[in-house]
């Protein structure tokens, strides 16, 4: 997996990634996890409430994007 380039303090888009013991919420271009989810659907909304106005990112076990949820605001 490629290290993101910090962009501001938190970053532009929410990834949901499958961990060894979970899936993790984590903001791009931060080093650590959010928070770790045992069940992927409870890591997305975890992700929904985190995110506000920014992207959020579902990928697959193997790391490929299962969904992009765009947030909607303005540019």
């Amino acid at each position: 997996m490629a290290i993101a380039k910090k962009t501001g303090s938190a970053g532009k888009r929410v990834h949901v990634i499958s961990r060894e013991k979970g899936w993790a919420v984590k903001s791009e271009g931060t080093a650590r996890a959010y928070r770790i989810y045992s069940r992927k659907d409870a890591a997305v909304k975890g992700a929904r409430k985190l995110s506000k106005a920014r992207d959020v990112v579902v990928h697959r076990r193997d790391g490929s994007i299962q969904k992009w949820e765009k947030s909607g605001r303005k540019k």
